[in-house]
């Protein structure tokens, strides 16, 4: 069992957060609190934007090199 987040517009909800595509799930929709307008248009733009794709992109991975490495404490 595992959470994600969502809205509900008072029509459909709508899945804020990656989900598994290629797999069926058994849901429960529970409804937390009310989101105001201007929560609402802060989400629909955040669940637009695509500024974090480059987390998604194995060629920005190469960054990771220049990051110092922790050595183990044992």
């Amino acid at each position: 069992m595992f959470a994600v987040r969502g809205i509900y517009d008072g029509k459909r909800v709508k899945i804020i957060e990656p989900v598994n595509k290629n797999k069926k799930y058994r849901v429960v929709v529970t409804f937390l609190e009310e989101v105001t307008d201007d929560e609402q248009e802060i989400r629909d733009f955040a669940s637009r934007t695509e500024g974090f794709d480059f987390w998604e992109n194995t060629a920005e991975d190469i960054y990771q090199d220049y990051i110092p490495q922790k050595k183990d404490k044992k």
